[in-house]
């Protein structure tokens, strides 16, 4: 049935978002005076390559968030969030899931196969970056699912659920409701077919897809900030409320204003980069950290100071070049009032 073989496609291959490497924008930028560097890089998981860019700062602490985006976007949905973050002490890893992007992958799993990336990306991190003080995820729609379904992950301690779903194949049903209206009833009739065809082409099932399963946990190093949009008809917000009366850690709750794709409003951003600054951590210097990135800081330093004197050869530049018109206009000025009296000594004689 060929409508069976374009739902799945909708689930599994949603369009491939793809973009330049310049989108990223400047691989080095300031906040005020300090620089806060991107480094790109790629990573393996699952025999696939990732690709990825982490944001760092120079700091005592290595705190890190990780962005993970929806089901058809690519990292550039983070990008928004890097001045925010980083002004807060906070590094910012984005990365394009296996099937989205310049990843490699045909396919996306909702959560699946997308946690055990995650995990794969916060070893390399470790591994090049320095130990990390303190994982932080934030996640929107299929992102959102994956950070869920890493909350037993101890080295995890804030997660941000923006449009989570309790389980895919409840939201299957729903989207099957909505769009097939009075037929609804053949719903339970192809759920079968569907999901064959989910495990035969993309080898998961919709049916081990839950997060309702891994929030039940509870915790006093681990935070939870569910969100919503109330208007929502992809993933209605009542998905966010049963995540949220289900976990049992320390938790909030937003339904905020705008659907499933809004871009969440100032108000909402700020009552986020709170909640995750909300647990202030006595960490140690964070050596490890120093130590591998202290390379990233000098060459920064040095792009800073070299900017610092083409900033000042521009500006003294600039001086001279007034100097030289107010003096033009001066000659100017004088040779006019030179011609001015010999016009008036002329008409006098």
């Amino acid at each position: 049935m060929s409508f069976i073989s374009d739902y799945c496609k909708q689930i599994i291959r949603p369009p491939r978002r793809t973009y330049s490497i310049q989108q990223l924008g400047p691989k080095l930028r300031f906040i005020q005076t300090v620089p806060i560097i991107r480094q790109d890089f790629e990573f393996t998981s699952r025999q696939l390559k990732l690709q990825a860019s982490y944001f760092i700062s120079e700091s005592v602490h290595h705190r890190c968030l990780i962005y993970l985006h929806c089901n058809a976007s690519c990292r550039l949905e983070g990008l928004q969030y890097v001045d925010r973050l980083l002004a807060t002490g906070v590094n910012l890893c984005i990365f394009d899931f296996a099937g989205c992007g310049l990843s490699e992958g045909k396919y996306i799993t909702m959560g699946t196969y997308e946690s055990e990336d995650v995990k794969e990306l916060m070893n390399y991190i470790e591994c090049h970056f320095g130990k990390v003080d303190e994982f932080i995820l934030w996640g929107r729609s299929m992102g959102a699912v994956t950070a869920l379904m890493l909350s037993q992950d101890p080295r995890i301690t804030t997660y941000i659920a923006d449009s989570a779903f309790t389980q895919l194949r409840t939201v299957v049903e729903e989207l099957g409701q909505q769009k097939f209206g009075c037929f609804s009833f053949m719903i339970n009739g192809f759920m079968p077919f569907l999901r064959s065809k989910i495990i035969n082409e993309a080898q998961f099932d919709i049916d081990q897809v839950s997060p309702l399963n891994y929030v039940n946990i509870q915790s006093n190093t681990k935070r939870f900030y569910f969100l919503a949009g109330k208007s929502d008809q992809l993933v209605h917000p009542r998905h966010s409320q049963i995540l949220y009366e289900k976990c049992k850690s320390y938790k909030r709750l937003e339904l905020c204003d705008g659907n499933h794709n809004t871009t969440r409003q100032v108000e909402t951003l700020d009552k986020i980069s709170k909640f995750i600054n909300l647990l202030q951590l006595d960490l140690p210097f964070n050596a490890d950290y120093s130590n591998k990135c202290s390379k990233y800081f000098q060459e920064a330093q040095q792009c800073f100071n070299s900017y610092r004197m083409q900033q000042q050869e521009q500006e003294e530049q600039l001086k001279e070049y007034v100097k030289q018109l107010e003096r033009k206009s001066i000659l100017k000025s004088y040779q006019q009032q030179q011609r001015d009296l010999s016009d008036l000594e002329q008409y006098l004689e």
